[in-house]
C-alpha cells in the first residue's frame, strides 16, 4: 500500500512531476474532483482502470490544456471545431473520432471524450505535465463521486499517489455529447444543457 501525500494548490510543480512520471494524483476542477494519469504511457491506462475497479468497456476522458492539444489527438470536422471553440473550456466533454495513429491500444474504441476545464490551475498543470492527461472522477467505479478530499481519501487513500486538499462547491459533472454521427447525442446532462449545443450547431450550419 503506497502513502497518499496531501498537496495544496501552491504544491502545482509537485503534482505536475508526479503525474509527469506515472503517479496518480487527484485533482480539483471546475467541476468535480479527477483522478489524473498522463497519456504519455498506454500502461497508465490499465493501472487508472485497476485503481478504479472500472469495467474495460467504460473508456476515461482525456482532458487538455489547449484546443491544439485536441487537433493533434482527434479528427474534428468544421461543425466540430466551432463547437469546440464555443463551448470551451468549460464544463462539458465532447467526444470525437480518434486519429488512428494515437492511443492505438484502445483498438475497440474509435472515439475519444476530451474536455478542457475552465480551471486556469487545471489547465497549468496539464502544460507542466506536456501532454493530455486522463482525468475519470476521482472515486472507485459505483461510488459517489468526489466533491472533497476526504470523499477520495475515503476510497482511494493508499491506492493513489496524492490529492489536492479542499473542496469543490457545486460538484456537478460536466455534459457529455458524442458529436461523431449525424445527430448530436446527449450522453450525460448537465450544466451544458443539449439545447444550447444543437442552437449552435444549427446557426452555425445555416
Amino acid at each position: 500500500m503506497m502513502k497518499t501525500n496531501i498537496y495544496e494548490l501552491e504544491d502545482l510543480e509537485v503534482v505536475a512531476n508526479t503525474v509527469r512520471e506515472g503517479g496518480f494524483v487527484a485533482i480539483k476542477t471546475d467541476t468535480v474532483y479527477g483522478l489524473a494519469a498522463s497519456s504519455h504511457d498506454d500502461d497508465l491506462y490499465e493501472k487508472l482502470q485497476k485503481v478504479k475497479e472500472r469495467p474495460a468497456d467504460k473508456p476515461f476522458p482525456l482532458m487538455v490544456s489547449s484546443l491544439e492539444q485536441i487537433e493533434a489527438v482527434a479528427d474534428v470536422t468544421e461543425l466540430q471545431r466551432h463547437l469546440m471553440h464555443t463551448f470551451m473550456p468549460g464544463a462539458v466533454t465532447f467526444i470525437f473520432k480518434r486519429k488512428p495513429d494515437v492511443f492505438q491500444f484502445l483498438k475497440d474504441q474509435d472515439t475519444l471524450g476530451i474536455r478542457m476545464a475552465d480551471d486556469p490551475w487545471v489547465q497549468a498543470m496539464i502544460a507542466k505535465v506536456g501532454n493530455p492527461i486522463w482525468l475519470p472522477s476521482a472515486n472507485r467505479s459505483g461510488l459517489p463521486t468526489a466533491t472533497s478530499s476526504h470523499m477520495v481519501l475515503d476510497q482511494l487513500d493508499g491506492k493513489i499517489d496524492g490529492v489536492i486538499n479542499g473542496e469543490i462547491s457545486g460538484g456537478i459533472s460536466s455534459s457529455v455529447f458524442d458529436l461523431t454521427g449525424d445527430k448530436i447525442v446527449c450522453l450525460r446532462e448537465g450544466i451544458v444543457t443539449l439545447e444550447a449545443v444543437q442552437k449552435e450547431a444549427e446557426q452555425w450550419k445555416k
